[in-house]
Formats: structure tokens, C-alpha cells, sequence
């Protein structure tokens, strides 16, 4: 059964995006699940699905007592990183295609500024705490890789002598996300950056420098998820979903240790949302991708053709 336009995409919401932030990482999700249900026209207790995403912040439980949801039909956990929210469209795209629930919500909220003191590498230590990384302490940790620019960097240095990749080209990116980023209020970075900017800034770990990692900062998003014929009698005129997919990398899932270091895997992803929606390269005129790390970006356009 095809997902194709079965979902829409009912209500958005998101805090401030900041560095800092006095409230707890469950605050900033329910700050903004709350900003998206009422987007989408309807009040908690009628959300009858929840997707939390990652480890932090709150469980489907917790959604049930802080929002006095009588009865919730569906849950489920997404704990794959930056793949995450994508992955969690399509979770919450067949849920209600199939009948399970009728509004689901995709919530997710952090803050990593909390506890510096306690934990020398936040993110190292997220993704130790993260189920599917075991490989991580298995492979990378013993060579002292544990956060994610370490974690990144060989796939970006592997490509570099494959390819030709140039630090240059890394530089073009972190230039353009920038830019891009400047046209959001809600950004936290608020000055543009040069090509020059970029190669200036201090080694993380090889290939990457500062201006090539994204940032950690503190905030909260949600989405609802409505089934097709639920949603034409919401708030928001109706956004279709209509190709999603997910895919996995080759095995073995640490990146050292796959065939080939340089892949992702969107490119078993990708193919089946066009051929889900319907549409090909030629339809698409916007287009929005995932830059945890400049490197990424660029291997993310190859694979998607």
C-alpha cells in the first residue's frame, strides 16, 4: 500500500532557537507541541498518537498526564539522529493511513547547555547513550572518536582522496547554509560568513573546521499529522505527504568499518519517495538538506542524483 497522500501535515510549531536556555529539554517540547496542536486547530486531548523523537525529553506516557489525552492509540520512538524526523513522517504517515490514530504528534525538544560541568562532550555523550551507536564504543571509541565531527571526518577525508573534494568546496556550503539561515528569524547565528571566514576558523578534526559543523543549541519542535480526510476539516489547508522513506547504510552501520566509508543512506531512501510521490528530479525546485556537517551535504546531492 503506497503512503501517497494517505497524510497531511496539520500543525507546526517551534520555540526559540538559543544558547543557554533556562528550560529543560521536556519544557521545550511541550512548549512547542502545544504551539502545534493549537496550529493545527486542535487541542491536546485529541491527539491520539505520539512520536517522540530521540532520547531526551519526554515518553509517550508523559504526554498522556501533562496533556489529559484520554486515550492514546499509537506510539512510538525515533532514535536515529538527523534522520530522524523524516523517519518519524513516515511512522506517523502509516499510523493514520492505516487506521491506528487519527492526529499524531511528532515532538522533540533539547538542551544541551545544561550540565556542562558534568559531561566534557555532550554530543559524545548523547550518542553513547543512543541504542543503535553501540558500534561506536565498539569501533570508534577506542581510537578516541566520540563525538560526531570525529565520527564524520573519515567519511569526509575518504571522499576527498576518492573525489577531489576540496576544503574549498566544503567552504561553498558552510557560505550558502549560512545565507540561507540569515533569512530565518528564528536562527541563532546572525552574521554572514565568507569563504575566507571559513578556512580561518580552527581545526575540529580533519577535514573539518568550526564553520563546517552545525551548531548545538537549545529549542523545541513538533508537528501534527492528520489523516488526509481528518485534515480537510482542520485550521490549515491541507499539505499532502506525499513520498517519504527511509533507508539504512550498508552493514556493518559503523562508518569505519563499511565497504564504502563515503555512503549514506539516502540514496535507498530517496528513490523510493520519488517513486512514491510520483514526481522526478525535474519536478523539484526546493529542496531542503540536512547539513549536520558541510561534507554531508555534498554527499547527500550525489546520492539524491
Amino acid at each position: 500500500m503506497s503512503l501517497r497522500d494517505k497524510s497531511c501535515v496539520t500543525g507546526v510549531g517551534e520555540t526559540a532557537y538559543v544558547r543557554g536556555s533556562t528550560q529543560t529539554a521536556f519544557e521545550l517540547q511541550i512548549e512547542s507541541s502545544l504551539k502545534a496542536i493549537a496550529d493545527a486547530g486542535l487541542t491536546p486531548k485529541e491527539i491520539d498518537g505520539v512520536i517522540p523523537i530521540g532520547i531526551v525529553g519526554g515518553t509517550a506516557d508523559d504526554f498522556i498526564d501533562n496533556f489529559g489525552i484520554p486515550d492514546l492509540r499509537f506510539s512510538a520512538l525515533i532514535p536515529h539522529g538527523g534522520a530522524s524526523p523524516v523517519m518519524a513522517l513516515q511512522c506517523a504517515a502509516a499510523a493514520v493511513a492505516g487506521g491506528a490514530c487519527n492526529h499524531v504528534l511528532i515532538t522533540f525538544g533539547r538542551n544541551v547547555s545544561r550540565n556542562v560541568g558534568m559531561a566534557s562532550n555532550k554530543a559524545g555523550s548523547r550518542i553513547h547513550s543512543m541504542p543503535q551507536f553501540h558500534y561506536v564504543t565498539e569501533f570508534e571509541y577506542p581510537m578516541g572518536a566520540i563525538a560526531p565531527a570525529q565520527l564524520y571526518a573519515p567519511m569526509a577525508r575518504r571522499h576527498m582522496e576518492l573525489y577531489g573534494t576540496t576544503v574549498a568546496q566544503f567552504g561553498e556550503v558552510a557560505v550558502a547554509m549560512r545565507e540561507h539561515a540569515l533569512l530565518n528569524d528564528n536562527a541563532v547565528m546572525k552574521k554572514p560568513i565568507t569563504l575566507e571566514d571559513h578556512a580561518a576558523s580552527r581545526m575540529i578534526a580533519d577535514p573539518f573546521r568550526l564553520l563546517d559543523c552545525s551548531l548545538e543549541s537549545d529549542g523545541g519542535a513538533a508537528i501534527v499529522v492528520s489523516s488526509a480526510e481528518r485534515a480537510a476539516d482542520l485550521r490549515q489547508h491541507r499539505i499532502f505527504i506525499s513520498g517519504v522513506a527511509e533507508g539504512h547504510p550498508d552493514s556493518p552501520g559503523s562508518i569505519t568499518q563499511r565497504p564504502d566509508m563515503t555512503s549514506l543512506g539516502i540514496a535507498k531512501a530517496s528513490k523510493r519517495a520519488f517513486e512514491m510521490a510520483g514526481v522526478t528530479h525535474a519536478d523539484i525546485d526546493l529542496t531542503e538538506i540536512y547539513d549536520c556537517f558541510t561534507y554531508a551535504v555534498i554527499r547527500q546531492l550525489e546520492d539524491l542524483g
